[in-house]
């Protein structure tokens, strides 16, 4: 009906698009003022944050939209004359409040007050944009020129809204992630349909393009977007929470039920006319009919004829508006007299008329035969008297706690006669170990007529000690109020005796005898929990045995066990009765220092006098199965002042103090600084990040050239380059020592192994580099391990790099550790071809003997000698001596750190063969090579 010819335009004429335009945009506004209505109605009655925006908007676009229509080119004039612009202007001003909805929707903003101020500020706000269009819009710049298409300024302003809803689209889709999904992904669709129609208004020749047709259509389906949101939240949502009401009041009837039909009770209600309108199981099962049958029926059908007459009774008064309670009793089908405890209380309307009642009933047929039994049990109180006082401890008092009779085993444990305890209190036997609130405590139990039992401590007359486990009994009297106590009591002394022991022994070290870690935490809460009492300074020392497993492992168990307890004796013998001296595990000791006055220096001086007393007094001969031992211990102290952190913090700080004395070689004492914390965490953060590294593959090999005197390369160093994401270029010297003592040299040592293998046999393929070797460091860690040699065969051969062509770098310091190991597993790898060289030597402990036994190929002059040849005459000789050395070992020399020509033509003039540094080469990438 509407074929396209001739591109994107239209064979159709303006007047017959006039009238397509106008059907489109009354499509639009009649869409806008469905979500104004559905806002004013149905969001804004529910509080929801969207609705004032979408009604002062909404309102906005729809004005805005009714005069883009009726000024659009073709229609007849009105106010003024029609025209492209003044069409487009009042296209842009829907646009404006329309994309200011969706932002003010993305944004999360509610505009407070009332629908209609809204709507009238829309309103307000969309009259002065008209005006504009009305009155000065020939001072506004053109935005269509007719055959040209649109305006450089309107596409600005057309990719400006395109822009900007695409945004509000991403955020409102981000906000669906947290809160209302499903209406904010329809106002991000709105938002992504509108900045398409603001693509394709940016972009049409014609009005009549396809384009511009193309962007109503968007423009109505971002509108359709907006009335659907607005439908969910006004209508669908409210609509789905009243289904959801329905079926949780149908669940809690259904559960109410349920509880009913549980309740070990009978329950019935009745009408007005004492007809039965509920029965629960319990009571149709006490009737003895089906439920079915008893609803709808009356009570004198049901009742029996002896209970009738008193439930008439009660009816009555519950209907009035009194509630009731009375007993019942009644014969069953076996002929067993059954009690119930009867209430009845009404059933009231609104208006505060009763419209039934509601009937429940107790079966008190068991508390009956109790207190039949009661009666027949107080004959039995006075046998049982007998009984009672030839094996309890039984005192009788008045309401004040004056004696009035004892029995004999209570003179018996007192130790005091019946003359002397009648007539007092139990003052005579108080032993002081309880606190007053105690006592008070009991009292005001006892005197409001209830049984208080607990376990107390009395002193008998001799001054010992001895445990009851006392019942006090009050007996009432006719007022309700307390006129005796009878006390019973059990003699509990030995269990209580064994308890205690059984705590010490939980709270001790068994082999020590000193305090364990449960113990000093308990300590620390309790000092800790004073300290805002009493401002004095107090020092945590805490203290391992340097090398302790080296004794178990030489001299035992027992040994070991022995030297723990000797420690621990001196320990006392240095704390005295002052300080709090534990074990909390292991060789691990634990110092408590307290009462070291307020003053934070004269502390500090103290506890570091009384750690180095420690130290001094550990650091000695011990005697063991027979043998003198020498042992010492690292110490690591924090002080604790008034702002002190928990224990487990404070017993953190001390062994990061201990952890510095043990790398400061041990037999030390350190103090806990809060830089040592950030250095820890630092260490801490370094090796997190270096296992990243390994598993992200964020290491490189950089290739420094070793050359011969004719500077010719004939090999190259790879040396190990981290690019941290974050912190760019760790230097080796940073990261290796980290990696090294935490056991991560040994991954990066394989793939360093694996990376230079790999290269080795790219080069082989280079005419020029093929005859090249790399040199790769070593870990002592990764020299260790008992499959290095396998490991090493494996890369090669997976790899097909040539073995001879491989160069291992040990140092001097690895020689020191089981020298015969590691002198086989070089000879082994040299029989496959690989090469070894000495890295850095001269500055370990170089030793000729073992130094003739290595297979080594090559010796390394440190960079420390060769900087100072020139100008040091014991660095040239150190040179001089080595190179001699090398000349009689028949290895190779290279030299490290050649930085100048001058020191290059020293070495070249005494015979050294080859060099590396900065002189000749600086590290780069392989491919720079």
């Amino acid at each position: 009906m509407l074929p396209v010819a001739g591109g994107l335009s239209w064979n159709i004429g303006r007047s017959d698009y006039a009238t397509i335009h106008l059907i489109l945009e009354m499509v639009a506004i009649s869409i806008s003022v469905m979500v104004v209505a559905i806002a004013w109605y149905g969001l804004a009655r529910r509080r929801i944050r969207s609705a004032n925006s979408l009604v002062a908007c909404f309102a906005a676009v729809c004005v805005a939209d009714l005069w883009h229509t009726v000024f659009y080119e073709g229609m007849p004039a009105l106010f003024v004359e029609a025209s492209a612009n003044r069409a487009i202007y009042f296209w842009f001003v829907g646009r404006l409040f329309e994309t200011l909805a969706l932002l003010l929707l993305a944004l999360g903003t509610r505009l407070r007050g009332h629908p209609l101020l809204w709507l009238l500020i829309g309103l307000a706000a969309v009259t002065a944009f008209s005006l504009v269009g009305f009155l000065n819009m020939d001072q506004l710049p053109p935005m269509f020129i007719p055959g040209e298409g649109v305006t450089s300024l309107k596409k600005a302003i057309e990719y400006g809204f395109f822009g900007a809803n695409l945004a509000i689209a991403s955020g409102l889709l981000l906000l669906s992630g947290r809160e209302g999904a499903g209406v904010m992904r329809l106002f991000a669709c709105s938002a992504l349909l509108m900045a398409l129609a603001n693509f394709a208004f940016a972009n049409y020749t014609m009005v009549t393009d396809l384009v511009n047709f193309a962007g109503h259509l968007l423009k109505i389906g971002a509108y359709c977007f907006v009335l659907a949101a607005a439908l969910r939240s006004g209508i669908g949502e409210p609509y789905a929470q009243l289904a959801a009401s329905k079926e949780s009041l149908r669940s809690r009837e259904e559960a109410l039920r349920g509880l009913l039909e549980q309740l070990p009770l009978d329950i019935a209600r009745l009408d007005s006319q004492c007809r039965y309108v509920y029965v629960n199981q319990a009571h149709a099962q006490t009737l003895r009919h089906p439920v079915q049958d008893l609803v709808g029926r009356h009570i004198d059908e049901v009742i029996p004829e002896r209970n009738l007459d008193q439930a008439r009774e009660q009816l009555a008064l519950a209907l009035s508006g009194q509630g009731s309670e009375y007993p019942i009793d009644f014969l069953t089908e076996s002929g067993q007299q059954r009690f119930l405890h009867a209430k009845i209380v009404p059933d009231m309307l609104q208006g505060g008329q009763a419209h039934g009642a509601l009937c429940i009933f107790v079966d008190v047929t068991d508390t009956e035969n109790a207190r039949a039994l009661a009666n027949e049990s107080m004959r039995e109180v006075v046998e049982l008297k007998a009984a009672l006082d030839a094996h309890a401890i039984v005192a009788v008092t008045d309401a004040k706690g004056v004696i009035l009779r004892v029995n004999a085993k209570f003179c018996a444990i007192s130790q005091y006669s019946r003359e002397e305890l009648v007539g007092s209190t139990h003052r005579i036997v108080n032993s002081g170990h309880h606190d007053p609130l105690f006592f008070r405590q009991m009292w005001q139990t006892i005197s409001r007529g209830l049984v208080w039992n607990g376990e107390i401590c009395n002193r008998a007359r001799d001054g010992s000690l001895y445990w009851v486990h006392t019942t006090i009994v009050p007996l009432i009297g006719a007022d309700g109020l307390p006129e005796q106590y009878i006390a019973i009591r059990a003699d509990i002394t030995q269990r209580v005796h064994a308890e205690q022991e059984a705590m010490r022994m939980a709270l001790h070290d068994l082999l020590t005898g000193l305090p364990n870690r449960r113990f000093m935490h308990e300590r620390l809460e309790q000092v800790l929990e004073s300290s805002g009492r009493d401002p004095g300074q107090m020092a945590l020392i805490i203290l391992d045995l340097d090398n302790f497993k080296d004794v178990n492992d030489t001299l035992g168990h027992a040994a070991g066990d022995q030297l723990l307890k000797q420690v621990g004796n001196r320990l006392l013998q240095v704390a005295g009765d002052r300080h709090t001296v534990a074990r909390i595990g292991g060789d691990e000791f634990v110092l408590l220092m307290q009462g070291l006055g307020t003053d934070a220096t004269v502390a500090f001086e103290a506890a570091g006098q009384m750690a180095e007393r420690i130290r001094l007094t550990l650091a000695g001969r011990y005697l063991l199965a027979g043998q003198d031992v020498m042992a010492t211990a690292s110490l690591g102290v924090v002080m604790v002042g008034r702002q002190a952190p928990a224990p487990e913090e404070l017993m953190k700080q001390a062994d990061l103090a201990l952890y510095k004395s043990k790398a400061m070689g041990r037999n030390a004492v350190s103090f806990f600084a809060p830089a040592l914390q950030a250095e820890m965490v630092a260490r801490a953060e370094m090796v997190r990040d270096l296992r990243t590294a390994c598993e992200q593959g964020q290491f490189a090999l950089h290739y420094q050239a070793v050359v011969d005197r004719g500077r010719v390369i004939r090999g190259v160093e790879a040396l190990l380059r981290w690019n941290h994401p974050e912190r760019g270029r760790v230097p080796p010297g940073v990261f290796i020592p980290v990696a090294e003592s935490h056991g991560l040299i040994v991954e990066i040592g394989r793939w360093v192994l694996e990376e230079a293998c790999r290269q080795l046999a790219v080069w082989a393929e280079d005419p020029v580099k093929s005859h090249w070797s790399i040199a790769i460091n070593v870990s002592a860690r990764q020299l260790y391990e008992a499959d290095f040699v396998a490991r090493v065969e494996q890369v090669l051969a997976a790899t097909g790099a040539n073995p001879s062509h491989l160069r291992l770098e040990i140092t001097e310091s690895m020689l020191q550790e089981d020298l015969e190991r590691t002198i086989g597993k070089m000879a082994s790898l040299r029989l496959k071809g690989v090469r070894f060289s000495l890295d850095d030597f001269g500055t370990g402990y170089s030793s000729l003997s073992y130094l003739k036994r290595m297979p080594i190929d090559q010796l390394k002059i440190d960079r420390s000698f060769v900087s100072g040849v020139q100008n040091d005459r014991n660095d040239a000789a150190i040179v001089r001596t080595i190179l001699s050395l090398a000349a009689s070992l028949e290895v190779e020399v290279v030299a490290e750190g050649v930085e100048e020509e001058d020191q290059f033509a020293y070495l070249v003039q005494h015979g050294c063969q080859f060099f590396q540094g900065y002189l000749v080469a600086r590290p780069v990438p392989a491919a720079e090579l």
